[in-house]
């Protein structure tokens, strides 16, 4: 939304410099993005006409003209083709420097210079060179009645500094998109008062002939037009606009076309309300508004000159034979306004936003009407608007007005009323504001009060004021106008909240922390499951509904390995086969009759073995057991648990194919194990299905978050790499048993980097590879030292395992 300051002191009175009103305007909410000085741009340009147009000597696509600057003949070249002598033109003098230059590029001085070896004393300027928003190829051509001499600034009604102010208007406040609208809010904050239009008409200006026997209206659709008016002028005279007129539009970018569409768009960003004017003779012989739906494919020509199809969900203004206009959007090009026009009807109405909006987007069709439409004009205004409209094409394009109007306006909404509670108003602010204080800043917003009382005051909501809905919208109101930045700043008042649960939520987050870091994804599951899902992970008997929605949701869940299976299943049908789950949840367990509740850590992983979890493997490999063990390691060490063992169990039960039992001292906290292949097909699972659960609050209570620090070292490590035949029943375990027994110094970790069986590799044996690392705490080791050590380690090997060097 762009408006200029003088315009808007127009309506009201107030003494702010331009950036002191941006600051204000800011503070009442309207986000000012920017703000450019006009005015003076236009120094040392003129109207000139030009006299002659000859041929130069030197140059074929250059002219050389003689040309009245209202002093005397100058002689310019000029290399434009639009203009033939006698035209009227814009010369800018030497010495003086263009307004309007491109971005990152310097300003153009004119000096007398010569051109193909002839002088030329100034330059004839485009509407590009001069800033101005019309686009033509070569120079502006002026009016014919311009005065030569003139100064330019003063052609275009610029005489005189002002400041355009481009403006954010939120979607809530369509009354902000109106320069009263935000003298109205200027006047609300100054106390001064706000000065509307008087709109007054001579006799000689109205016709007594009733419009009823002109033209007729019908409104098909109430719904989607609430109200719908229309006024008709006759003889009016279609031309060029005044230069006030014409160059307030042109200050908040819009182009000029003639004196009647001219006013229309004056009006719409005066009041925010938008109107079109039609041809009324090219209504029909019979001429009468009919507002409808458009029919399904009904093809439509709007101004812009482009086709579209309709649908009927689309309200379209129509005579008896065809439509006119796309209600709210866009006039059409079969009723637009002529040179030759004579006689104008002119349309204000309300139309509903949602409809507009869903038009204007599907027809990908954005105007300056559409966009107040869609956001909620003022039903109360269309009246007003038109009346000051056909006072302005009067004045502009002289004519007569009908007196009557045609007003279809069949269920006025009820006025809306709020109780605003002054104590409560108060409390929000933070700050003791008079109750008169409150009632004087929402009288000033034109709110009327129907009630009022030292307890609270009941006010009446004026139509333009579409975002007030409740209690809370007029404190807003009272906010803005007291100044937010007069609200001193506090600390919120009370204390932070303690709750014993606030260290098992940190826990919690803990725990999830580490798992998504270890690359497993949370996935959360129902609560309710089936009866037969129950028996899978439980011989226990589970906690029934007694009034269960549906068979599949008739039991509480006794484990979390259900609701993860379940989840694996659907993945797959979607495609994604490589799965590494976790959820953090409730189960539900039965003791003496009395269900209990039970936090566990469940976690699932199937699909191919992601690198990051074991180095050697190929990429298509899939995940094994051992995957999820080591997972389960590295979230039980982060989470400060050691010392858990794992127990194999002799038979998996229903669910495992085969399973062990997690025990962290005397206590079984979780089972871990592979699904067997009867429940992962009837899961549609095509690779090794790996589950774990634990119980949580047993995790939690023996955790130990405690970390101790260790500084990073200083000095250098020494790597001996071993590469040796083992028999296959020798284990890694073996291997590590060895080295702790023997306690070599100085050594810092022991890593396995290969494993191969084939080739060169006796039958019954495999080829193993280690790293042994070795470091000082406070000096660096010498090589003597890291011998003694290793060579030690590898007689080990030999004796206990019987294993062979082999040469690395």
């Amino acid at each position: 939304m762009k408006l200029t300051l003088n315009w808007l002191r127009q309506y009201v009175d107030f003494s702010w410099s331009p950036a002191e009103l941006a600051e204000r305007l800011t503070l009442l909410g309207l986000e000012v993005e920017s703000m450019k000085k006009i005015g003076g741009e236009f120094e040392g340009i003129v109207v000139a006409q030009v006299l002659t147009r000859d041929r130069h000597p030197n140059a074929d696509k250059l002219s050389l003209c003689r040309v009245h600057d209202g002093q005397g003949e100058r002689q310019i070249v000029c290399g434009a083709q639009n203009f033939k002598a006698g035209d009227k033109v814009p010369l800018i003098l030497p010495g003086s420097t263009l307004p309007a230059a491109k971005p990152n590029e310097a300003p153009l001085t004119i000096k007398v210079g010569k051109i193909r070896g002839v002088e030329s004393h100034g330059m004839l300027c485009s509407p590009q060179e001069l800033g101005l928003p019309d686009q033509v190829d070569g120079l502006l051509i002026l009016r014919e009645d311009a005065t030569v001499g003139q100064p330019f600034a003063e052609y275009l009604g610029r005489a005189g500094t002002d400041v355009v102010y481009d403006l954010e208007i939120t979607p809530n406040r369509p009354d902000w998109n109106s320069v009263i609208g935000i003298a109205r809010e200027i006047s609300a904050l100054t106390g001064n008062p706000l000065r509307l239009p008087e709109i007054n008409f001579t006799p000689a200006q109205l016709s007594a002939d009733p419009i009823a026997s002109s033209v007729g209206l019908r409104v098909d659709d109430a719904e989607l037009c609430p109200r719908y008016t229309a006024r008709l002028l006759r003889g009016v005279k279609i031309g060029p606009s005044p230069d006030w007129l014409r160059a307030m539009l042109e200050k908040v970018g819009l182009r000029s076309i003639n004196n009647v569409v001219d006013v229309t768009n004056y009006v719409m960003f005066e009041v925010g309300q938008p109107l079109h004017a039609f041809d009324f003779r090219l209504l029909g012989a019979t001429p009468k508004i009919i507002v409808r739906r458009a029919h399904e494919g009904e093809k439509f020509t709007t101004l812009d000159r482009k086709e579209h199809t309709l649908t009927a969900q689309m309200l379209l203004i129509a005579d008896e034979a065809k439509g006119i206009a796309l209600a709210g959007v866009m006039g059409g090009e079969n009723s637009e306004v002529k040179p030759d026009t004579t006689d104008v009807l002119l349309e204000s109405a309300y139309f509903k936003p949602q409809n507009i909006r869903a038009t204007s987007k599907k027809l990908e069709l954005r105007t300056d009407a559409s966009y107040r439409f869609e956001r909620g004009a003022d039903i109360g205004i269309c009246d007003w608007a038109s009346r000051r409209a056909a006072q302005l094409i009067l004045e502009t394009a002289g004519g007569a007005l009908l007196e009557e109007a045609l007003d279809a306006f069949p269920a006025p909404p009820a006025p809306k009323q709020i109780t605003l509670r002054h104590a409560r108003a108060s409390q929000c602010l933070g700050v003791d504001l008079p109750s008169s204080q409150q009632d004087e800043f929402l009288l000033r917003l034109n709110l009327e009060r129907t009630a009022a009382g030292e307890q609270q005051s009941t006010f009446r909501l004026p139509t333009f004021r579409v975002d007030l809905k409740r209690e809370i919208d007029l404190i807003e109101e009272i906010t803005r106008l007291y100044g937010i930045d007069k609200i001193p700043s506090t600390p919120p008042r009370g204390a932070l909240g303690c709750n014993s649960f606030d260290t098992t939520y940190d826990a919690l987050a803990e725990a999830r922390r580490i798992l998504t870091g270890i690359g497993l994804t949370e996935t959360q599951g129902q609560t309710l499951i089936s009866d037969s899902s129950a028996a899978l992970a439980s011989n226990a008997a589970p906690v029934a509904l007694r009034n269960p929605l549906s068979s599949d949701m008739n039991v509480l869940r006794l484990s979390l390995l259900p609701g993860l299976l379940e989840t694996m299943r659907r993945n797959l049908s979607h495609k994604n086969g490589d799965l590494a789950l976790f959820e953090i949840g409730r189960v539900f367990l039965s003791e003496g009759g009395k269900p209990r509740e039970e936090r566990r850590l469940a976690m699932a992983l199937t699909g191919r073995r992601l690198p990051l979890f074991w180095a050697g493997a190929e990429r298509d490999e899939t995940a094994d057991i051992f995957d999820l063990k080591g997972m389960l390691e590295e979230f039980l060490e982060n989470f400060g648990l050691r010392g858990v063992t794992w127990i194999a169990e002799p038979a998996g039960g229903p669910l495992f194919l085969e399973s062990a039992s997690i025990q962290l001292g005397k206590n079984i906290v979780g089972r871990i194990g592979q699904v067997s292949p009867l429940v992962a097909k009837r899961h549609d699972l095509r690779d090794a299905a790996l589950l774990a659960e634990l119980n949580l609050d047993l995790l939690l209570a023996r955790r130990s978050p405690a970390k101790s620090f260790k500084t990073l070292p200083t000095h250098p490590t020494v790597r001996r790499d071993v590469a040796m035949l083992l028999t296959e029943t020798a284990t890694h375990d073996d291997v590590l048993q060895v080295v702790k027994r023997m306690k070599p110094a100085n050594l810092e970790r022991v890593d396995l980097f290969d494993v191969f069986r084939g080739t060169n590799i006796p039958a019954g044996q495999k080829s193993v590879a280690y790293a042994f690392t070795y470091r000082h705490p406070e000096r660096t080791l010498t090589e003597p030292e890291v011998n003694a050590a290793h060579d030690q380690i590898l007689t080990e090997f030999k004796q206990r395992l019987g294993a062979t060097l082999r040469e690395t």
